[in-house]
């Protein structure tokens, strides 16, 4: 017993370091296919699948290596965790404290994203609990991102006080102030937020992160996003968009972060809930790929090659270990895919994906982590839970509004279903709910100056 727990301790420092494995570690592979067996003999609804690398790969590296590694200590995990429990009163928990309590000094690498931390907290409630979240926890979220306002929203929002105006920043701190319904401050900075915009925009349709930063597919979605939630979407503003997000798609059939590179999780996202933003009519079934602009078999191919058989989580590229926060990024695209393909066959395993979440991801104190071995944040716990909200709700299309697809989603609800989290928007990221609120407070607005 004592010499199983030294080889899993070992094997999480090595994901820990991502170093490569030592020759001594080749042992311990062969009992992998011995572990799932195991695992096979519980009252588990869902079972691992052998590995194909560990089955089928005899070219040894290290990411070959890592992927095996990882693979034995999350057996591991299933085999101490059998049960699919979620630890609701342990998240509140998590999270209530996190607004108030001094932060690891870790965490000073994250100074300038305290609009991120806010939203992935204050989202994280909410996908759990319905009850608005106490006032004094309200108040100090909505001053944290009133402090990160730049120039009344001349200059967007900033990740910190007095710091640089940023589209990421700006996408979280927009979230923040919808979760917490601060429609009329929204409303003041919105007009001076659409010229901010207009700034950061380039002839080949992509945006600007800020002056004279980088532009990517992240960017291009944060902006959309914005956009649409405070109904400044212009078509000066829209132009170009689509054409150049069609140019990040790869050879494998996901989308980069720019035309060229290799085709990632978050980028992929991005890129196709902007089409959710850009296109208000569904693509007819025998011309989609001249409607879509990007090869959508090839898209379809991409996200199921995400899911591992035997972890049950998503990573994020080809060749990769899983990763929770995959759950939302990743698994958010499943439901978008499956409607443009007007597919009524799930393309992923989402009682494999609830599993990776509630018995290797979550954790008993509070909170969600990458994997075994990595700790607890506030990233994490946020994209865990809506991962785990997308695998809980049905997603279809209400086709009765010309409004952008985006909001033309709706949850099949199924009154006889037990569900841990409210339902999440996929294109949003934030509960269906608050997106139907703002969206209605800011439909009659205009972009003239009064």
């Amino acid at each position: 017993m004592d010499s199983q727990k030294s080889k899993i301790e070992y094997l999480m420092n090595i994901i820990n370091s991502s170093s490569s494995s030592s020759s001594s570690t080749q042992e311990i592979f062969t009992n992998t296919s011995d572990m799932v067996s195991s695992l096979s003999n519980t009252d588990s609804s869902w079972i691992p699948h052998k590995s194909e690398i560990a089955e089928n790969t005899e070219y040894i590296s290290d990411t070959t290596e890592l992927q095996r590694d990882t693979e034995l200590v999350i057996l591991d995990e299933y085999s101490n965790n059998p049960d699919l429990n979620f630890n609701k009163d342990a998240h509140l928990k998590f999270i209530i404290n996190s607004f108030s309590r001094k932060m690891p000094g870790a965490y000073r690498v994250l100074d300038a994203n305290h609009t991120w931390m806010t939203y992935w907290l204050l989202n994280s409630y909410y996908l759990i609990n319905s009850d608005p979240i106490d006032k004094i926890t309200n108040d100090l979220i909505v001053n944290k991102v009133q402090e990160c306002i730049v120039d009344d929203g001349r200059g967007g929002i900033a990740g910190g006080s007095n710091q640089l105006g940023h589209v990421a920043s700006t996408y979280a701190g927009i979230l923040t102030l919808a979760l917490t319904k601060q429609f009329e401050l929204l409303d003041s900075i919105r007009l001076n937020l659409y010229d901010w915009l207009m700034s950061l925009k380039l002839p080949n349709g992509s945006f600007l992160m800020h002056e004279q930063g980088e532009s990517d597919t992240r960017s291009t979605y944060c902006v959309l996003i914005i956009a649409n939630l405070l109904n400044i979407a212009t078509e000066e503003l829209l132009e170009g968009v689509e054409d150049w997000i069609d140019m990040c798609q790869t050879y494998e059939g996901g989308f980069s972060n720019v035309p060229n590179t290799e085709a990632h999780g978050g980028y992929t996202f991005c890129a196709v809930a902007s089409y959710f933003l850009l296109h208000s009519k569904f693509p007819v079934s025998n011309q989609k790929e001249d409607d879509l602009g990007f090869n959508l078999d090839f898209l379809t191919s991409w996200c199921i090659q995400r899911q591992h058989g035997l972890e049950g989580g998503l990573d994020g590229r080809t060749n990769k270990l899983v990763d929770a926060c995959y759950s939302f990024w990743v698994g958010a695209l499943f439901p978008l895919v499956e409607l443009l393909n007007e597919s009524t066959t799930p393309l992923f395993n989402r009682e494999a994906l609830e599993h990776y979440i509630l018995r290797i991801a979550q954790e008993d104190n509070g909170g969600f982590k990458d994997k075994p071995g990595k700790n607890v944040d506030f990233y994490h716990t946020n994209y865990s839970l809506a991962g785990l909200s997308i695998l809980e709700h049905t997603y279809t299309l209400n086709n009765d509004t010309v409004e952008p697809l985006a909001f033309q989603l709706e949850v099949k609800i199924d009154k006889d279903e037990n569900t841990f989290t409210n339902p999440v928007h996929p294109v949003f990221g934030i509960p269906m709910n608050f997106v139907q609120e703002c969206k209605q407070v800011f439909a009659s607005k205009s972009l003239t100056r009064e």
